[in-house]
């Protein structure tokens, strides 16, 4: 496997070196995510923030997953593609791990990391190398994997002391300011919740249950926590993460598939979660927020946590779900939710978007310029 990351990685540098026979242009911003096929709400933002500010910038979204072996042959145009754009560009935008850290940086480039998720509740990228989750070390040196950054985007201290170990990293790279998505939510719950009750009118009936584990390799069991739903009493919605697709065979519970996770959140009354980073845009809407932990232990093991969610969130934490259920009527604990939402949500004051376009702007002032 190595000898073929190697290929790959010296096919790359061999497509890229011809593209830097031309210019970068100085007003080019190109956004890249292998997160999803379209560009995310945090990339949106910060797109509409930018062109506010200088209209002639010209931007340039490159949004592609790979779910498939039978995409190869479509994702490797798309990748060519993607190194012209890298190498004609005078900001890279980034939201996950990225060919820019492979192909050298021309001189005056730039790459921003905002990074996918709001928090680091559980361990990733150099925390879990040579684990079960994670890459091997021969793997991460010979890909580069995070190098070449020149800011990272971060939520709060805490987090940020994750995401230095993760990216392997100083913390003077680091820009806490929260993710865009945090003023999608705060601005747009309104407009969000009537859409959604718009398509599911029925969802008004009852309060909401929306549970929306995070990503394992094995499949997660979600027929435990579905048994002890009260479907007279609650709307139950279950959301797979984004690179695993949860099956349902029951007819009283909501996919949604049509609506994101993050969207209704909006019209949920309680999120419930595991090592999700969505527990944290759910406490952006001050939503009622239960861990269902099954596999804690194991879980600790295989991939690592650096948040210890029993230790942080004692009342919020359940290993079976019929406790879990039973709590969600009982008296909250919003005393030590906040002591929680304080120390990893720093920033939730709407403006996340004009720091990080400001940043941007006034970084390289003197070289994104009108056309």
């Amino acid at each position: 496997m190595q000898v073929v990351y190697f290929f790959i990685s010296l096919g790359l540098k061999l497509i890229y070196y011809p593209c830097c026979l031309f210019k970068v242009k100085n007003n080019k911003i190109t956004f890249l995510s292998r997160q999803s096929n379209k560009p995310s709400i945090d990339f949106k933002y910060i797109k509409n923030g930018l062109l506010k500010k200088n209209p002639h910038l010209e931007i340039v979204f490159l949004c592609k997953r790979l779910d498939s072996k039978k995409q190869i042959f479509e994702y490797f145009i798309f990748t060519i593609k993607s190194i012209y754009h890298i190498a004609t560009s005078k900001i890279c935008i980034i939201d996950s791990y990225s060919i820019t850290s492979i192909l050298p940086k021309r001189k005056g480039t730039k790459v921003i990391q905002i990074w996918h998720a709001l928090g680091a509740i559980k361990k990733f990228s150099y925390q879990t190398l040579d684990t079960e989750y994670g890459r091997s070390k021969k793997m991460a040196k010979m890909l580069k994997m995070h190098k070449g950054y020149d800011l990272i985007i971060t939520t709060s201290d805490k987090t940020t002391e994750y995401f230095r170990q993760a990216f392997n990293y100083d913390k003077d790279i680091f820009y806490k300011t929260g993710l865009p998505r945090i003023d999608y939510l705060l601005n747009e719950q309104t407009k969000i919740r009537k859409n959604i009750f718009k398509k599911y009118p029925e969802l008004k009936n009852k309060k909401v249950i929306l549970y929306a584990p995070t990503f394992r390799k094995d499949k997660t069991d979600v027929n435990k926590l579905i048994k002890q739903i009260d479907f007279n009493k609650y709307n139950l919605i279950i959301k797979g993460h984004f690179n695993q697709e949860i099956k349902v065979n029951n007819k009283k519970v909501y996919t949604c598939l049509d609506v994101s996770a993050m969207d209704l959140l909006t019209v949920a009354d309680y999120l419930i979660t595991d090592y999700s980073a969505i527990a944290l845009e759910a406490m952006v809407l001050n939503k009622k927020v239960f861990y269902y932990l099954y596999d804690y232990q194991q879980y600790q093991k295989s991939n690592g946590l650096n948040v210890d969610l029993k230790k942080e969130l004692p009342s919020l934490c359940f290993d079976k779900p019929n406790e879990l259920i039973k709590h969600l009527e009982k008296n909250y604990p919003w005393a030590e939710y906040r002591r929680y939402y304080d120390k990893y949500l720093e920033n939730v004051e709407g403006n996340s978007t004009a720091k990080i376009v400001d940043k941007i702007i006034d970084w390289s002032c003197d070289e994104v310029e009108k056309a």
